[in-house]
């Protein structure tokens, strides 16, 4: 009988580091796909893609990595960079990414074939004067250009952040701007619906909930690292829920 254990034993063992070793090889990827939110984050800022890499480090995710066209900050140098710095977007002096652009990057981006698409687009559609019906299409066209190459990708759908209004603006204007952000949020959850109806992975995140554009931002749009550590955590939250079933 103690010689049984004792094989057993060492069966198990030899089951847990093979297991060990199998999930060291398959790293998880992530691409943090936006506009300048996604892309901005010179100091005193690192981006919210800094504060996400340390939560998913902190919580014990050690095997994964940020892919994407881009890496650091768009607008100079981050306060931290410890982390893995890709992302897809428009880079220095263009990351004004509408959900145009992004349908135009997406075919190549979806090559690399990342497991996770963190999807921030859209606000500056309302400033392009883009109709919504027309966001709503590319969005849907950006996930299905992903879902394509990798049918398993599972694809983080931000409802974006609001930002400030134009100052200068009439009160009917700034009325209409708000409107418009707050439809944004409208636009993505159809999205989600839609997707998810024809079996994407596709998970909507309410980044427009809870974040103050006084206090969460530095300029009225992009986050300060408030607003960053907020961003980042509502993304850790679902992102940790996959991966521990992977």
């Amino acid at each position: 009988m103690k010689s049984f254990n004792g094989i057993f034993t060492g069966f198990c063992v030899c089951c847990a580091l093979t297991l060990t070793a199998r999930a060291q090889v398959n790293t998880v990827k992530i691409m943090p796909m936006g506009d300048s939110v996604t892309a901005r984050g010179s100091s005193p800022e690192s981006s919210y893609r800094y504060w996400l890499w340390q939560d998913l480090q902190n919580a014990g995710f050690h095997n994964f990595v940020f892919i994407g066209n881009q890496n650091g900050v768009s607008d100079g140098t981050p306060a931290n960079s410890d982390f893995d710095q890709h992302y897809e977007g428009g880079g220095p002096g263009a990351d004004a990414w509408t959900s145009a652009d992004g349908v135009n990057a997406a075919p190549s981006a979806a090559q690399s074939a990342p497991d996770f698409v963190i999807l921030d687009l859209g606000s500056n559609d309302i400033l392009d004067g883009i109709d919504p019906a027309t966001t709503q299409a590319n969005l849907q066209t950006i996930i299905e250009d992903f879902a394509a190459v990798n049918p398993n990708v599972v694809i983080l759908l931000a409802q974006p952040t609001p930002f400030a209004v134009d100052p200068t603006a009439t009160a009917q204007e700034k009325k209409l701007e708000r409107r418009q952000q707050s439809r944004l949020t409208g636009i993505a959850a159809k999205v989600n619906k839609a997707e998810r109806k024809a079996g994407r992975r596709v998970v909507l995140v309410n980044q427009f909930a809870g974040y103050n554009v006084r206090t969460d931002t530095k300029d009225g749009t992009h986050p300060n690292v408030r607003g960053e550590q907020k961003i980042a955590r509502k993304y850790f939250t679902i992102l940790k829920k996959h991966m521990r079933k992977m």
